[in-house]
């Protein structure tokens, strides 16, 4: 009958823990490889992260990919930027 080729595609911010050979639902893996990460808007991401274009356009100022008006994010590098803490004032004395 011959062995059939199946696709599983799984989205994290982390790769997973998965080997070539491994068996994995009673067939072996093949091949590995990572999809090209594709470009998302400022407003994308407003919706995601619930705060406006305009905070977002400035705070990922450094790592826009377009132009002034068309304003693109590698969606791994915002997420970081984003989700960051911002530590203010001096440290707290104990």
């Amino acid at each position: 009958m011959g062995a059939f080729k199946y696709t599983i595609t799984i989205e994290s911010d982390t790769p997973p823990q998965v080997m070539l050979g491994q068996n994995i639902g009673g067939g072996i893996v093949k091949e590995l490889k990572e999809v090209e990460v594709q470009l998302v808007t400022a407003a994308h991401l407003a919706k995601i992260y619930n705060l406006s274009v305009n905070t977002i356009r400035d705070k990922l100022i450094s790592i826009n990919q377009g132009t002034e008006g068309k304003s693109l994010y590698n969606p791994k590098l915002a997420h970081t930027l984003l989700t960051q803490k911002a530590r203010k004032g001096r440290p707290r004395v104990n």
